[in-house]
């Protein structure tokens, strides 16, 4: 699924390139401003901000009913959800105003951007790892101790939650995802937990009145064959077998139902 550590910083393949390229911006424009004043500097810094607001208002508004009945996770953006054509929309709108008035900035502008781009893409092609089939291999078991095949899993869109009940995020985004695994009939939702035994868990969800029927990974092999670099991880998997994407850290319900439309389409 891919990723890239830095120390205890994880982030996910989606991430980690905008964040190369704002660094790459950010730098370059620093550099030109050291010779040419802080122009640049303005153009960036509107440009990024409005590009981050533009994106995250794109899919709040492509999932508003989702946002409509939970109005505040709309300032959840670290959950994730950004729209990447309504960021380069927002991204524009500034640029343009900026070179209409100081039509100056062309060069820099043009030349900063490029660079940008291309920190994002070189990080991008590092991070977004090999596509990964399941592991038809892997021991899992139920909550009672019996086998689970992974064939069995096959012909039908999948989301595949790795979560551990000491996790915070996990536990946060739990009953959410419950609830659309109760309710979700085009696609399958397996909860795997990861390296805990049965006790725990079976603790866990007497505690806390969730209905799911969990699978027990005692080995975390899940989490090394897909690369998972930390819990949560949400793996969104089309009818065919193929990961069409991967969310690390705590999902959001608009986040959550985006995904599995997006693997209920043919690919």
């Amino acid at each position: 699924m891919g990723g890239i550590s830095l120390g205890p910083l994880v982030l996910s393949a989606d991430r980690a390139p905008v964040l190369a390229g704002l660094v790459v911006l950010m730098l370059v424009t620093w550099l030109i401003t050291r010779k040419t004043g802080p122009a640049i500097s303005h153009w960036a810094s509107a440009a990024v901000i409005a590009s981050a607001i533009a994106a995250r208002l794109g899919f709040v508004a492509s999932h508003a009913s989702v946002y409509l009945a939970e109005p505040l996770t709309i300032l959840a953006f670290w959950q994730g959800g950004f729209s990447p054509l309504s960021g380069m929309v927002g991204f524009a709108l500034v640029s343009a105003w900026h070179l209409w008035r100081r039509p100056a900035l062309l060069l820099p502008v043009a030349a900063s951007a490029a660079m940008a781009f291309a920190g994002w893409n070189v990080v991008h092609q590092l991070a977004r790892g090999a596509d990964a089939a399941l592991p038809e291999e892997a021991l899992l078991l139920s909550l009672s101790g019996d086998p689970v095949a992974i064939k069995d899993w096959h012909g039908r869109p999948m989301v595949i939650n790795l979560w551990a009940t000491w996790c915070p995020p996990c536990r946060r985004e739990m009953p959410m995802m419950a609830e659309v695994a109760a309710s979700e009939t085009g696609a399958d939702l397996h909860f795997v937990n990861q390296g805990e035994g049965a006790e725990a868990v079976r603790g866990y969800l007497s505690q806390t009145g969730i209905v799911v029927a969990p699978v027990m990974d005692p080995g975390s092999q899940m989490m090394q064959h897909f690369g998972a670099m930390g819990l949560p991880t949400t793996l969104f998997i089309d009818a065919r077998g193929k990961l069409r994407a991967a969310h690390m850290g705590e999902i959001s319900r608009a986040q959550l139902l985006a995904g599995i439309e997006n693997i209920k389409k043919p690919d």
